[in-house]
């Protein structure tokens, strides 16, 4: 099955996966998205502006369509976003992150935020990324251990733009 791609902020819309959260089920295909249907993403780009993706070999399309439908039905169950799905697949414009980053030993982690030295998640609403006060984001300039309120306002979701008011806290 195939993959399209918004040309502005690299969402992909893959066949087998569908977007339940566009209302389009696991196997629908392309021919049967509407015309004037736009990015779920960015909303900048529609239907028409999307670039067929290609993948490298077969074995490879296999392996990612099987990865694809299990994170699918991971979303539908767990309420994530198809960013998820997208960073996951080979053909995604998402940077390739290491499974496990290791945490610096002077900060502490703790679930309980009423104490001092306690980091938070915070989850965008609009894409699922997520913000670790724990590990910062040294891509955006945040070193581990930077609170969420010392962002600053102006600062957006590296992976879809929202804003910094579209994160909540995230509860594990």
């Amino acid at each position: 099955m195939a993959k399209y791609q918004c040309p502005d902020c690299g969402y992909v819309y893959a066949e087998v996966v569908g977007d339940p959260r566009e209302g389009f089920p696991a196997g629908t295909t392309w021919g049967k998205i509407p015309e004037d249907w736009s990015c779920p993403d960015c909303a900048v780009r529609d239907k028409v502006d999307f670039v067929a993706v290609q993948e490298a070999n077969s074995e490879l399309s296999v392996s990612s369509t099987n990865t694809a439908v299990r994170l699918a039905s991971q979303v539908k169950t767990e309420g994530g976003s198809q960013k998820e799905t997208d960073r996951s697949t080979p053909s995604a414009k998402h940077k390739t992150k290491p499974k496990s980053k290791p945490k610096p030993t002077s900060l502490k982690w703790s679930k309980d935020s009423t104490q001092k030295n306690t980091y938070r998640k915070w989850v965008c609403i609009t894409c699922g990324h997520i913000y670790d006060e724990y590990l910062g984001d040294e891509a955006e300039g945040f070193p581990p251990g930077t609170r969420f309120e010392d962002i600053p306002d102006d600062w957006c979701c590296p992976d879809c733009g929202a804003t910094k008011e579209d994160y909540v806290l995230y509860e594990d």
